[in-house]
């Protein structure tokens, strides 16, 4: 019978696939994963859904603020919003005071997309949560607020 030194991992991921950081990862790429599957007909992913629910309360924020909310990098920026502005979804304007920056507003059509996206990620969400009472998501929430900021 072979002996496991505490430093050397099981051969099914042993007590690290138990740890925080790593549930947190996989859970967070398995919804991913299925709301990009559920958002693929639609010719958008979560990258695209959340640029959008960001807009939707009809509040323009300029490219860098969107950068420092979804804390992604300026080229992943560029290529969401482009790819909203070529299906009509999203517009930049410039804004006043600096021509270098650029308001990024949603579309009445983005808005009428973001309704049927809003719907299948409630649908991917629903199924995700499904194991966890309506207690336990309400405790989820709390605590994912708190750890994230």
């Amino acid at each position: 019978m072979a002996r496991r030194t505490k430093t050397a991992p099981a051969a099914d991921g042993g007590a690290a696939t138990h740890e925080i950081g790593f549930l947190l990862q996989r859970a967070h790429r398995r919804m991913r994963g299925e709301l990009n599957e559920a958002l693929r007909p639609l010719n958008l992913n979560v990258g695209h859904l959340a640029v959008m629910g960001l807009l939707f309360n009809g509040e323009a924020l300029t490219q860098q603020q969107l950068i420092g909310i979804l804390e992604i990098d300026k080229s992943s920026m560029v290529y969401l919003i482009d790819e909203l502005e070529r299906q009509g979804l999203a517009e930049r304007r410039s804004v006043s005071g600096d021509r270098r920056a650029y308001a990024i507003h949603l579309t009445d059509a983005g808005r009428q997309r973001l309704a049927v996206v809003g719907g299948a990620a409630r649908d991917v969400q629903e199924r995700f949560l499904a194991p966890l009472t309506p207690r336990q998501r309400m405790q989820l929430r709390e605590l994912l607020s708190k750890v994230a900021g």
